[in-house]
């Protein structure tokens, strides 16, 4: 496939003409050739998250993504704790995925 044809555009929001997050659930979701829960991709402002997840999963999967879309120097080892902590405390708040 040639670079042309791989190119996808970006939303902008409306009013501020930045380039809008967005958040896709996938059947499949491929790091390096191996399954993965979530993938960020900063360049695209895309992150897919494997949508077959288990709520508490699927939670601490978007925000550890967000995270490191947000903090694209943070470390592997800092975003997973981050998250998890994060996570935990939605939880605990009683905070849940709702079907559409």
């Amino acid at each position: 496939m040639n670079a042309k044809a791989r190119r996808v555009a970006i939303p902008k929001d409306r009013k501020t003409k930045r380039r809008v997050l967005r958040i896709e659930d996938r059947a499949y979701v491929s790091l390096g050739g191996r399954s993965a829960w979530g993938l960020c991709h900063s360049k695209l402002h895309l992150i897919e998250i494997l949508g077959s997840l288990e709520a508490f999963d699927y939670l601490d999967t978007l925000i550890h993504e967000m995270l490191h879309y947000y903090f694209q120097k943070a470390t592997e080892k800092h975003v997973e704790k981050v998250a998890t902590k994060m996570a935990n405390a939605l939880w605990d708040r009683r905070y849940r995925r709702m079907e559409k």
